[in-house]
């Protein structure tokens, strides 16, 4: 009695599907993870309940990458793939999180069903979190085992030893990488700008250096000027790129108030109908 079917006629999507479902439930806490209990039959119980102890977070994530996580079972290919893969989006996105690519996680529901989201894939993971950071969410991690269990190992025809997963690696790693070097490009801009500037410095140290004692210095000074104006066109870049993510979360915060103020309207047309229809 407590379970609800929610289907459609064509695939759109993980991100549509978990949509689908966000925008139909009910409780005050959304959690979202895998059918065949591959991180623990108790993880909707472990998440939940960091909820309820610490009402200021707003979004928990469970993470095989933090101590006392882990992977077991699952190849080392998909083990280094997630890791690194996840370090990268790290390094591009924010230190603040270790696991973007996980869907096993707890949201507010007032805020997951209010955040404007548009991936319709398994970039609606990363869209989450860079969004809920944009906005100042709290985010808590808790450490999780992600287990490929044996007795649910299959294919799509019979039940082997081998399990196959669904995802298009390759389709998967280049959106993936894609995503995170758009979401926030200023952070590597800015951190090669100034690596390219202070080689450029040095180079001009060693052209002084030709210079005093009688050497060639002029291609010393060419690459030197070379690199430094290199460095100051990614700060330019930096800085326009800094003023389109303030624009951005703008936006963002516009279509989030439109969002609710659709609801609430919604939600009044509905009642004012049935108040209608109940006195006829």
């Amino acid at each position: 009695n407590n379970v609800l079917l929610i289907s459609y006629p064509i695939n759109r999507g993980r991100g549509y599907a978990l949509k689908q479902g966000i925008n139909v439930a009910s409780g005050d806490i959304i959690v979202t993870t895998e059918i065949d209990a591959s991180w623990g039959e108790t993880i909707v119980l472990d998440l939940v309940k960091v909820c309820a102890e610490d009402p200021s977070v707003e979004i928990v994530i469970a993470s095989p990458h933090l101590p006392g996580g882990g992977y077991r079972n699952v190849p080392k290919k998909r083990v280094l793939l997630s890791t690194w893969g996840n370090i990268f989006i790290r390094f591009l996105v924010s230190k603040k999180v270790t696991m973007f690519t996980g869907m096993t996680r707890a949201y507010r529901a007032e805020i997951i069903k209010n955040l404007p989201t548009t991936e319709q894939e398994k970039e609606f993971h990363l869209e989450v979190v860079l969004k809920a950071l944009a906005f100042g969410y709290k985010i808590k991690e808790i450490p999780c085992i992600l287990e490929w269990k044996d007795d649910k190992l299959h294919s799509n025809t019979k039940r082997t030893k081998k399990r196959v997963s669904s995802s298009n690696l390759n389709k998967l790693i280049s959106s993936h990488l894609f995503f995170g070097i758009l979401s926030n490009p200023v952070r590597y801009l800015w951190g090669s700008g100034v690596a390219i500037a202070a080689i450029g410095l040095l180079f001009f140290l060693w052209g002084i250096l030709h210079f005093i004692f009688g050497k060639t210095a002029i291609f010393l000074f060419l690459t030197s000027g070379s690199l430094i104006t290199i460095a100051i066109l990614l700060f330019i870049f930096g800085v326009l790129t800094t003023q389109n993510s303030i624009t951005r979360q703008e936006l963002w915060r516009i279509q989030q108030d439109i969002h609710r103020l659709e609801k609430k309207y919604s939600k009044k047309c509905e009642s004012k109908i049935d108040t209608y229809e109940s006195n006829v």
